[in-house]
């Protein structure tokens, strides 16, 4: 059935007379201004929406902050630790990229709050939205918080932020896997991207040429070589993205959380077909040209590239974990123990823990700058992987 947006991106590549990267396809289904998925809100009547909440039973996804509020008291421990590696500076900032619909950082100050004043008063937030409708929802999420109200931006776009104006923690949950994403197929002759052309009004797929020297650059980056007949994405949007926080961190600690792999496993053979994923009212299909605008469009993560551009540019590498692991060194069972075990709030913790699930789908990438930090408290217990996230010869 056609949607609103559909119809729009049609009208456009008529208009250019070529069919459009994926990436492009993808940045109108998610952002476009009129139709886009996050940028219209989810009330009814929005563009077609269903009017379900992200994250939401009903709605498209479950996000971490969602599941469980323990998500939230388990970062706090951490924001703790790195304000006193920061000296507990007079003004810390927590900045927030990509914040939802304020879920989690209405946890995080509730929980600050309560449990360290002198961290709450030096506290000041930024929140990285382009969403009007988001932004109207965040604002009420925080309206609690009169003190803090006070000490919270809004921003648009990360650039819009100056040169290492940020001490304190750049923090992101969910964000890099919805970047619009390159999508491109090795063939016998070589590598190809993947591009969206209109035929008797249908979307199809059409293969030519890269649209830019970066798809091999980050192939190369990091030593992968795919086997012909490989699908998978590629995220020049993150490369950009992790150059930005670069800019804008002068000191602190930047903590990504998200699903994800390293490059050895994100280019393997069991996903062969890419890691591309759209979501609709919890149900979970791989065709991207339905209820375009209705539906969310994901990729997973690739950490490696994350962290090797983050050594070019001046992160250093604080570590690379998991979402269990991460949780239980920063003590989820000493904070589940203190609950009722049938709560909503175990029973949230639980899904978090889940091997086959968030647990060990979730990753959290950790990185630094203008600070000496050899380690955190969440990477005390590390998993197998976190040796290679960067193969030999990345970052170089």
């Amino acid at each position: 059935m056609a949607t609103p947006l559909s119809q729009k991106i049609a009208s456009h590549i008529r208009e250019i007379g070529h069919p459009i990267t994926f990436a492009n396809f993808m940045e109108m289904a998610l952002y476009d201004s009129e139709y886009g998925y996050y940028t219209t809100g989810s009330s009814p009547g929005q563009s077609g929406r269903p009017g379900f909440p992200i994250g939401m039973a009903g709605g498209d996804f479950y996000t971490a902050p969602c599941v469980s509020p323990l998500l939230a008291q388990i970062l706090v421990r951490q924001l703790q630790e790195i304000d006193g590696r920061l000296g507990h500076p007079s003004d810390f900032t927590l900045l927030e990229m990509g914040p939802g619909e304020g879920r989690l950082i209405k946890d995080i100050l509730d929980e600050i709050k309560k449990v360290d004043s002198d961290l709450y008063a030096r506290l000041s937030i930024i929140l990285i939205e382009r969403s009007p409708f988001l932004q109207t929802v965040q604002k009420q999420a925080v309206e609690g918080h009169s003190h803090i109200n006070k000490k919270v931006t809004w921003v648009s776009h990360l650039n819009n932020l100056k040169d290492e104006s940020l001490v304190g923690v750049f923090l992101s949950n969910e964000l890099v896997d919805a970047f619009p994403v390159h999508r491109v197929r090795m063939e016998p002759e070589g590598l190809k991207e993947i591009y969206v052309d209109l035929v008797d009004g249908q979307f199809v797929e059409y293969l030519d040429e890269p649209s830019t020297d970066d798809l091999l650059k980050v192939l190369k980056a990091c030593e992968s070589t795919l086997p012909v007949g490989m699908t998978t994405e590629i995220n020049v949007n993150a490369v950009e993205w992790m150059q930005e926080v670069v800019r804008v961190l002068h000191a602190g600690v930047v903590l990504t959380i998200d699903y994800g792999h390293t490059s050895q496993d994100y280019f393997s053979p069991q996903r062969n077909e890419g890691t591309l994923m759209c979501y609709y009212r919890h149900t979970v299909t791989t065709n991207p040209y339905e209820r375009i605008g209705e539906q969310d469009m994901t990729a997973h993560v690739n950490f490696s590239n994350l962290a090797q551009v983050g050594e070019k540019t001046g992160l250093t590498l604080t570590g690379f974990t998991n979402l269990i692991h991460f949780l239980m060194s920063l003590g989820i069972d000493e904070i589940i123990s203190g609950y009722d075990q049938e709560s909503p709030e175990v029973k949230g913790a639980i899904e978090l823990l889940r091997p086959q699930g968030m647990g060990t789908t979730f990753k959290v990438l950790i990185q630094h700058k203008g600070v000496e930090i050899s380690t955190l408290q969440a990477l005390r217990h590390r998993p197998f992987f976190d040796g290679v996230l960067i193969p030999v010869g990345c970052g170089t």
